[in-house]
């Protein structure tokens, strides 16, 4: 196997994965390979304090960044919402002097506890999922980044109480991940 690590990096943007089964069950399968650095917000940015410069370094050196996130309400959770709000800045990500990260490629990782049916039009979620989308994406588009594949999986629900199963989502992980590394086998 190729050894990319460091020109792939992977921001997870769980809050807490010491609660997640999904998103953590994904990491330990994707830490397996040497494809990835993964960078854990929740441990780098405690009390939701971020370094930016060192934040702003990491993305520089990527060539490849995965953003890795449960769907909160439709969008991130709030430490990565606040992530990029610090990381993406004026002369950075965009601006006279930004475009940093202008051409890089970006996944978007996604793992949705509903089911995919319900993102529709009188449904619980109301609107497709894409719509959601659209608002959590556009610090990556301003930025100029290059949206080269999304992967998402539904039904990532383990708690039993709202009818979802442990066994089910770590099974769905393991697929989740073998398609992101199916994806970044592509690129490189």
């Amino acid at each position: 196997m190729k050894d990319m690590k460091s020109n792939v990096l992977l921001i997870s943007g769980h809050p807490d994965l010491s609660r997640s089964v999904a998103n953590k069950e994904i990491l330990k399968r994707l830490d397996t390979t040497r494809l990835f650095t993964i960078h854990k917000l929740d441990e780098a940015c405690t009390n939701y304090q971020i370094d930016v410069q060192a934040e702003q370094a990491l993305l520089s050196q990527a060539g490849i960044v995965v953003f890795q996130f449960p769907l909160y309400w439709s969008t991130y959770p709030a430490l990565m919402k606040l992530w990029f709000d610090e990381v993406f800045t004026y002369n950075f990500a965009f601006g006279p002097e930004g475009g940093k990260l202008k051409n890089k490629k970006v996944i978007l990782s996604i793992t949705c506890g509903a089911t995919e049916n319900s993102y529709q039009p009188g449904e619980f979620n109301f609107l497709p999922l894409e719509q959601y989308i659209q608002a959590a994406v556009h610090p990556i588009k301003a930025a100029q980044m290059d949206i080269v594949d999304t992967i998402i999986t539904f039904e990532m629900n383990s708690t039993t109480d709202e009818g979802g199963n442990q066994n089910t989502v770590i099974e769905l992980s393991q697929q989740h991940a073998e398609r992101l590394i199916n994806s970044i086998n592509r690129l490189n």
